[in-house]
């Protein structure tokens, strides 16, 4: 179909993904050919309609009733000709009434495959429906008219069933897009009104009753509700929602009246995000789907040559050489049933399937998985590694002392320390800020700087300030004996301390404290009994700190105070050692190490544009808890991958083994292919069902 499509005058180029339906094309856009492709598609036997359209838009044609319910007829029609004829058979009828039932069911049997075999051979391409055309009239040629049209009956049943199989792993994004109500009832000109999505703005008040569903992202101005968030974060618990927490698209209002400020238009909601990304992963291709069409393109044509020597070469050297050969009829069967064999649907629908499968199981688990090549490597993943804070534990530290070494107030000294992180984004800062609460005094920073790992500079009341890591204050001699021995007692108690310096000199030590996330530890040894060796914790806090955690959490090993390009050489050390290694991050400030990994795994990814997209996989839910489900999945993926490829490959060879000694017949060809294909389809929707690790 994709050559089909690219003859279509504007379409540069035309992608199909058989298993997520979907027609991805570049085309000129001062041409629109959209339309026109599809005429095209519908030309084939198939239905399109462009995602960015509705159904009924006056710019796509109008299906016509045999357009849109082909199969259904070709498959009916069939079978009951095909009944009618074996029965006028059983019954001793006259030849001719047989041979007119079963010619009737070749013909609506063959109501999509003729139209599509001719397509196929316009864009000289060998397809299934070439190979089963061709086979079908041989057969009728040689006499084997009750034969064909079982051959017709089966393929169009089994393409029906294929198709309606396919639309349950289909319809799961359609049902996530169908999540955002089609008006929002927001408050304009001191009124309240319903008004189309696409015709709110950023900054408008959008008001959502109970068992109402959030038509847009928005943030909590007004009221106190719990929301279910499970389409967006997997999460089946309702989330309690305040005013200043953010809502998301889709998601449904419980209990409470809220009002909310609009934070996003439609089109770049989380939800709408989502659902293409998804859509996006489902579409790439998977190495083992890769190898699979590499085969395929080799497969196809070597069996249908050897096909055509079949039927010719055995009679004729029978003829020549007066051996007992058989004579052309026989073989003549032989290479029919070859080609049927010949084309690889099973094949090739085997890994996409279950890609497709996977990548939607994952979303409904608040995992969202860039591509299928992602979850083939989970299956391979040996070794773990996770940042400290934000991902082991809550992310959302407190300040738990203020040591004061100049003789000044600890809360003058922690007035400037958040008058320095006043413009950090970092969980420590937002602590030290919190902290200080009125404290902060007034004023501007000059010359300000923030530099990943190592703190935060700046100028501020005539004095030069930085406040950092101890390993920082140390490297540029100002840790002094009494500042490393408050240091010291900050770490013993499981604390991060930071050093406030001014003027070079060390003023205050300030200790911090982070919580363990509660699932953190039973997220972890799961890991290990899937089969991942090593769990590592790269963090840039101290040695005290790090085992505390790491001891807590039960992780095998601990690095601590690694800088940005520290973690990322842990990364590289790591996958020398245990070959594919997954980071755990926030996928920001771990945005290097993220990137060296093999799998990039950034938590809490809901509402974070940056997290959605960087990473190859994001944790929708602030939580450990999704996590080792993607690695048992991606293992299970690879699973049924390998026993699809396998089982119709061997089915594949046993037939064709079969055909050559003369004792397969086309209907055992046809279960080869289309029987196998709905075989493998459902072996790999397994992968929807929820299974616990």
């Amino acid at each position: 179909m994709s050559a089909t499509v690219e003859r279509v005058g504007g379409v540069k180029h035309a992608d199909l993904n058989f298993a997520s339906g979907t027609l991805l094309i570049e085309y000129d856009l001062a041409a629109d050919p959209r339309a026109a492709v599809v005429k095209a598609v519908e030309s084939t036997g198939h239905g399109l309609v462009p995602l960015d359209q509705p159904a009924e838009s006056e710019d796509i044609p109008a299906r016509s009733f045999l357009d849109r319910y082909r199969a259904e007829i070709a498959a009916i029609g069939g079978v009951l000709f095909a009944a009618l004829g074996a029965a006028l058979e059983l019954a001793d009828a006259p030849s001719r009434l047989s041979i007119l039932a079963f010619a009737i069911s070749i013909l609506f049997g063959g109501l999509l495959v003729w139209r599509r075999a001719l397509v196929s051979l316009r864009a000289r391409r060998l397809d299934m429906n070439v190979l089963m055309s061709v086979a079908v009239f041989g057969a009728a040629a040689i006499g084997e008219w009750g034969e064909a049209a079982t051959v017709f009956f089966l393929f169009s049943l089994g393409g029906l069933l294929e198709a309606r199989s396919l639309e349950r792993t289909r319809r799961s994004i359609r049902d996530l897009m169908d999540l955002t109500p089609p008006t929002a009832r927001i408050v304009r000109g001191g009124q309240t009104i319903e008004v189309q999505l696409d015709e709110v703005t950023i900054g408008e008040t959008v008001i959502v009753r109970p068992g109402e569903r959030v038509p847009l992202d928005a943030v909590v101005s007004e009221g106190s509700s719990a929301l279910d968030e499970a389409p967006i974060t997997g999460e089946s618990v309702p989330v309690d929602k305040q005013v200043g927490d953010a809502l998301f698209a889709g998601s449904l209002n419980t209990t409470g009246l809220l009002r909310a400020v609009v934070s996003s238009t439609a089109a770049d909601s989380t939800l709408a995000r989502i659902v293409f990304m998804v859509e996006e992963a489902q579409a790439s291709r998977a190495p083992s789907q890769r190898l699979v069409d590499r085969f395929s393109a080799y497969y196809t044509p070597i069996v249908v040559v050897l096909a055509a020597l079949i039927a010719v070469i055995p009679p004729l050297v029978g003829i020549a050489f007066g051996l007992p050969t058989g004579g052309f009829v026989e073989w003549v069967q032989r290479a029919l049933v070859m080609l049927v064999v010949a084309c690889p649907c099973a094949l090739v629908i085997s890994t996409p399937v279950s890609i497709v499968s996977a990548i939607t199981r994952a979303s409904r688990d608040g995992v969202l998985v860039k591509g299928g090549t992602f979850l083939e490597t989970a299956a391979r993943v040996r070794a773990v590694a996770f940042d400290k804070t934000g991902t082991l534990t809550v992310g959302k530290p407190r300040v738990a002392q203020v040591l004061a070494l100049d003789g000044t107030t600890p809360e003058a000294l922690l007035g400037i320390a958040a008058v320095l992180e006043a413009h950090s984004v970092h969980p420590i800062a937002r602590a030290v800020v919190t902290a200080a609460g009125d404290s902060v005094p007034s004023g501007s920073v000059q010359d300000f700087t923030d530099v990943p790992g190592h703190g935060v500079r700046g100028v501020y009341g005539g004095t030069s300030w930085m406040l950092g890591s101890p390993a920082v204050a140390e490297g540029e001699g100002f840790l002094t004996p009494e500042a490393a021995k408050a240091v010291a007692s900050q770490e013993e108690s499981g604390r991060t301390a930071l050093v406030l310096v001014g003027d070079a000199e060390a003023r205050a030590v300030i200790g911090v404290a982070d919580m363990i996330r509660d699932e953190a530890p039973a997220a972890v040894g799961k890991l290990g009994r899937l089969g991942v060796e090593h769990t590592i914790m790269l963090t840039g806090d101290n040695e005290r700190t790090a085992e505390a955690v790491a001891s807590a959490v039960g992780v095998n090993s601990f690095l601590a105070r690694l800088l940005p390009a520290g973690k990322t050489d842990a990364i590289r050390v790591l996958k020398e050692r245990y070959g594919a290694v997954a980071m755990v991050g926030d996928g920001v400030n771990d945005a290097p190490a993220l990137a060296a990994s093999d799998i990039g795994i950034a938590m809490g990814a809901a509402g974070s544009d940056t997290a959605l997209e960087t990473a190859d996989v994001a944790l929708m839910r602030d939580d450990l808890t999704a996590l080792p489900g993607f690695i048992a999945l991606g293992g299970r993926t690879v699973n049924i991958i390998w026993q699809n490829v396998i089982f119709s490959i061997a089915v594949k060879f046993v037939v064709l083994a079969l055909a050559v000694v003369g004792v397969a017949t086309l209907w055992m060809a046809v279960f080869a292919d289309t029987g196998v294909s709905l075989l493998v389809i459902l072996n790999g929707m397994r992968l929807l069902r929820r299974k616990n690790t």
